[in-house]
């Protein structure tokens, strides 16, 4: 499918949770993902920190990304793209000093939301799959620090708990809550895979939520609740964090194991990668070189 033109500038995030109409956010991990997103008119994008993690490091999502990584690949989206950015700060970097400048960074770069989880820092796992959190207090102090930094309120706080693997569904729900007295603007809870645990943080957690859709696709449910579902029980907010990532990951392996059989059998690869890549003039579509063209007849002097 080929780039839209480019769309006008939309609401910001704010703006669009007033709307009471469900965000479907993708995830991107770099501005030309973000770019395709946008072209396909979602309202807004999620700027992944697994995803970031494991295109710009190479690495596992176990604490290797930076503030200033991430910050640059936020920077580069704003800069590409012209729909809110909902961002991934981990626990914010470090103490309350850290988390002043982490807010501040975040929004001078452009996003339009940050979501701060409560995990200890750095990310402990104790031996078992699933993260180690700091007591609900401790964030819910981080989330207030957090509202006060930020220069205006039209940049969002979300406060994320991933208690829910380690401490049950309960104090998920109380975090949730507590986290939002604390100030949050939307309230995440990370992990929730069955529409039962869905169903009861939307009931028992006021105000707007978001949900991770990742979740459910990688749950062993073979029909995960809809978006209308999810707007129905109480959600304004669905990324999907992973989808994209993973869908051109198997895109690119699959084109670069037909290379390799071609290479040990001496053969041409022509045929089976023009199958598997897509065209060209439709790739840089969502470069939008339209946006440049003539700038060298009009600004630059002429050859002699």
């Amino acid at each position: 499918m080929a780039a839209r033109t480019k769309a006008p500038r939309r609401l910001d995030l704010k703006g669009l949770l007033a709307r009471r109409t469900l965000v479907v956010a993708p995830g991107a991990y770099d501005a030309l993902s973000a770019r395709m997103v946008a072209a396909h008119g979602f309202p807004a994008i999620y700027l992944t920190g697994y995803g970031t993690t494991a295109s710009l490091l190479g690495r596992p999502d176990i604490g290797f990304i930076t503030l200033p990584d991430l910050c640059g690949v936020v920077r580069a989206i704003c800069q590409s793209v012209e729909v809110p950015v909902i961002a991934d700060a981990e626990s914010g970097f470090g103490n309350a000093v850290n988390l002043t400048r982490t807010v501040q960074e975040y929004e001078m770069a452009g996003a339009s939301a940050i979501h701060l989880e409560d995990q200890v820092v750095p990310k402990r796992y104790g031996g078992q799959e699933t993260p180690q959190v700091v007591p609900a207090e401790e964030h819910a102090a981080r989330i207030r620090l957090a509202v006060k930094s930020r220069k205006s309120d039209r940049f969002l706080i979300i406060g994320r708990t991933d208690c829910l693997p380690r401490l049950g569904l309960a104090e998920a729900i109380r975090r949730g809550n507590q986290y939002r007295t604390a100030g949050a603007d939307v309230v995440f809870v990370h992990g929730i895979s069955t529409p039962e645990e869905l169903r009861a943080v939307g009931k028992e957690v006021p105000g707007p939520k978001l949900v991770n859709y990742s979740a459910l696709t990688l749950s062993s449910q073979d029909a995960p609740p809809s978006f209308a579902d999810l707007r129905r029980w109480g959600y304004s907010i669905v990324i999907l964090a992973i989808e994209p990532l993973f869908a051109a990951a198997r895109a690119a392996n699959g084109a670069l194991a037909s290379l390799a059989e071609c290479a040990r059998e001496g053969g041409s690869p022509a045929q089976a990668l023009r199958r598997l890549m897509m065209p060209r003039e439709e790739f840089e579509a969502f470069l939008a070189p339209r946006d440049y063209r003539g700038l060298e007849d009009a600004y630059l002097p002429r050859e002699p």
